[in-house]
């Protein structure tokens, strides 16, 4: 006869272990607060990127009023709920990391008056945001023979989505705001295969093409009109001492200028090597160093090798971007 979960013996011995798992958080941590500062949750995060993105594009991602007349009023009851979403949100980060912090210097009223200001922010800012989003999805339908409309981009392309949600994400990194931008980012990232830092600077006219595996640093400037490819990697040259360089803050990824192509599979590292203007990287280049405006860079024309039984043929491919 199988024993009962609930029997006497079982019970005791869950017991033991859930005294055990909550022994492990009072000594290693790894638990939201229960008492304390709540963080911010993942679930809220998720929640708030929905809400600003049916905002960014009414009727995209949920079903928007079909009345013209309602819209303003459809658009009040969507900021409202954002402006609540976010604010508590940013509550939460802000009172976080003041109680981590050594010196207090905010209250818990200031924490909230600030929340609502940098909210207020985000909001009063959604139309500039837009007209950049625009430019980027200009860039996709010019840049992808593939695409048949705006319309198609902005329901299909999930590299628009991280260049969307980077958009507001950085913004709320430039208020300085803890958690929460990089919390949207790895949302984007564990959606879309699109690793982009909120902290990286990018210009209008950004696409990436196909989108998966590309990572962006957080030191990253990218200028005007760049085109990207998957499994593009814009990252730092070293980790040696990350205590140091997190204190110092200094830059540790490329700088790529306008008008810049980089095909699959590249990666460039460095806070000193810059891509110039106009330049063309083709696919699976190592780059370490910078590159001068209008430079064409690609690796060595690979080959092939024809085995046959008496005989082989090495045949060198014509590779041309």
């Amino acid at each position: 006869m199988r024993n009962s979960i609930n029997s006497k013996k079982n019970g005791s011995r869950l017991n033991q272990i859930t005294k055990t798992i909550r022994d492990s958080y009072e000594k290693l941590g790894g638990i939201n607060h229960l008492e304390e500062p709540n963080l911010p949750s993942k679930m809220e995060v998720k929640k708030l990127v929905k809400l600003l993105s049916t905002i960014m594009f009414p009727g995209f991602y949920e079903e928007a009023t079909s009345n013209k007349n309602r819209l303003e009023a459809y658009l009040l009851a969507h900021c409202s709920t954002v402006l609540e979403c976010l604010t508590n949100l940013l509550q939460k980060s802000l009172r976080h990391e003041c109680k981590d912090g050594v010196m207090c210097v905010r209250s818990e009223g200031d924490c909230w008056d600030d929340a609502v200001e940098i909210g207020f922010r985000l909001l009063e800012n959604i139309p500039m945001i837009r007209e950049v989003v625009h430019q980027d999805i200009r860039a996709a339908y010019q840049g992808d023979p593939a695409a048949s409309s705006y319309y198609e981009i902005v329901l299909s392309y999930s590299s628009v989505q991280a260049i969307l949600v980077h958009r507001l994400a950085h913004f709320l990194e430039m208020q300085k705001v803890p958690f929460i931008p990089r919390m949207m980012s790895e949302y984007l990232h564990e959606k879309t295969g699109i690793d982009i830092h909120p902290g990286a600077k990018i210009g209008p006219g950004f696409f990436i093409d196909h989108g998966t595996g590309v990572v962006i640093g957080s030191t990253t400037v990218i200028g005007n009109n760049v085109k990207i490819y998957q499994h593009v990697t814009l990252g730092a040259l070293s980790l040696a001492n990350v205590d140091k360089i997190r204190k110092e803050q200094k830059k540790r990824h490329p700088t790529v200028e306008d008008d810049v192509t980089i095909y699959a599979g590249t990666t460039i590292l460095g806070g000193r090597t810059i891509i110039g203007k106009g330049s063309v990287i083709g696919g699976n280049v190592w780059l370490t160093r910078s590159v001068p405006p209008y430079t064409t860079v690609t690796f060595d024309s690979p080959y092939l090798i024809f085995k046959q039984k008496d005989k082989v043929e090495k045949h060198v491919i014509d590779y041309q971007i």
